[in-house]
């Protein structure tokens, strides 16, 4: 990534930056990252706002692209800065593994621990749930008609490729998706038309691709959306609570990006076999869609939606939905206590001690005291603003179990190096990689210290 380090490499962009500003305006900024598949941010124009009405032009995107062919596959953060006065300069952020890059954000997540999973994601489905019978509907022998009916020229799995999946998931598929399998193992189901279930296209077996998106490492997308989603459990009893699970194991797509999959580990009045839907714009749960593949293929028949509760043990505290900390501490079970737009900053004393809160989520301004955040004892995931991290980090009151943290500036403020100096202190508490800063400047484009 040498190339990234020299200044000629970006004065194209920075060209294109100043370009496009009006004509009054002296001084640009861009703040955003730059990535092989997308790069975007936000401008600043002498120091404030951009003009009302005034649009970026696409042709710095493209300049930043061009320089995305060059960072070998990874994202980076960028501040650019151009002037009319001559002032060109590139402060790029590069962050380690232990940390991401924020929607908004140059400096996202904080991973504090190697590979940790927020809760819901750890969430590991009860032993039992493995062993319930499947539906009196499944008919295996109806879908190898089905399949060779439909689909006649596709060939099917090896009953070895469907032991081998079953050595992965650690339990056995059932037979209706060997069954399946054995008959077709790929192509376009199309099986239905207006008046029933219209059909699915095969997932491979091999496809550990396509699979690999409902899994919970990629299903929560970011730490701080998988540390705020909780679930409460599915008011059937037919899906089991999970943020996402190998064993509700995926057999078709809806060309949508989202799945069917066969559920091998229902909720205890549910069937094993029973066939869950995957949202991919959901980051947790399943929703139950047929008692078995039969019924969803064979017989065209969906049964009514059902699943887990979202939010079920989340406190949004903010004064437009008017629900206040009393509030939120009538549940017994809160996992997750998100703070918003407040006329005053939020004691937590009626909160605190409970074991099962697990994160906090507190905008800047939001804390009257953020010391209180060491008062959750299992608290795993910790997002503040600059000046409540400063007073725990000052205060050695930083909670001791965080598995990721998030500090966060204010949208428009100049905080960019307090806030990389700070996720700094936070990292080095935990001994993780360090986010790092280079900076480029020259007059007219030529290097400079």
């Amino acid at each position: 990534m040498a190339t990234l380090h020299e200044l000629s490499t970006w004065i194209p962009a920075l060209e294109t930056l100043l370009r496009d500003a009006p004509a009054h305006v002296d001084l640009v900024e861009f703040s955003g990252t730059v990535g092989s598949g997308s790069s975007g941010g936000s401008h600043r124009m002498d120091g404030g706002s951009p003009p009302d009405g005034w649009h970026a032009d696409f042709a710095l995107f493209d300049a930043l692209m061009d320089v995305a062919g060059q960072a070998n596959g990874r994202t980076v953060g960028v501040v650019l800065r151009a002037s009319r006065s001559g002032r060109r300069e590139v402060e790029l952020i590069e962050l380690p593994e232990a940390a991401s890059y924020g929607m908004g954000d140059i400096v996202g997540d904080l991973i504090l621990v190697y590979g940790a999973l927020p809760a819901l994601y750890r969430r590991q489905p009860g032993l039992a749930a493995t062993s319930r019978p499947t539906a009196p509907s499944a008919d295996p022998a109806a879908l190898t008609r089905l399949a060779h009916d439909k689909l006649p020229t596709s060939g099917g799995a090896t009953s070895a490729q469907l032991d081998a999946v079953e050595s992965r998931l650690g339990t056995t598929l059932t037979d209706e998706v060997r069954a399946l399998y054995l008959a077709a193992g790929r192509g376009e189901l199309i099986v239905g038309g207006e008046d029933g279930f219209y059909g699915m296209e095969l997932i491979p077996l091999d496809d550990h691709e396509t699979r690999g998106w409902y899994l919970p490492e990629a299903r929560m997308s970011e730490w701080r959306f998988g540390a705020k989603e909780t679930l409460g459990l599915d008011p059937q009893r037919k899906v089991q609570p999970l943020g996402a699970t190998p064993l509700w194991f995926p057999v078709g797509h809806d060309w949508g990006g989202n799945a069917y999959a066969v559920d091998l580990t229902p909720d205890v009045r549910g069937h094993r076999g029973q066939v869950v839907f995957l949202d991919h714009e959901q980051n947790a749960g399943a929703t139950f869609v047929a008692e078995s593949l039969t019924e969803l293929l064979v017989h065209g028949r969906e049964g009514e939606p059902t699943g887990p509760v979202a939010d079920a043990h989340t406190a949004h505290v903010n004064d437009r939905n008017g629900v206040t900390v009393a509030q939120a501490a009538s549940d017994d079970d809160l996992e997750v206590v998100s703070l918003g737009l407040l006329d005053a900053p939020a004691d937590l004393t009626p909160l605190l001690d409970r074991p099962r809160i697990r994160t906090l989520d507190a905008p800047p301004g939001t804390l009257a005291d953020p010391r209180q955040a060491a008062r959750f004892p299992g608290l795993e995931y910790l997002s503040m603003g600059l000046a409540e991290w400063r007073t725990v980090l000052d205060g050695d009151s930083v909670p001791s179990g965080l598995l990721a943290a998030r500090v966060a500036g204010r949208y428009g403020d100049d905080d960019l190096a307090a806030v990389v100096a700070t996720a700094n202190e936070v990292l080095g508490r935990w001994g993780r990689p360090l986010i790092q800063v280079t900076r480029l400047a020259g007059p007219d484009g030529r290097a400079g210290g």
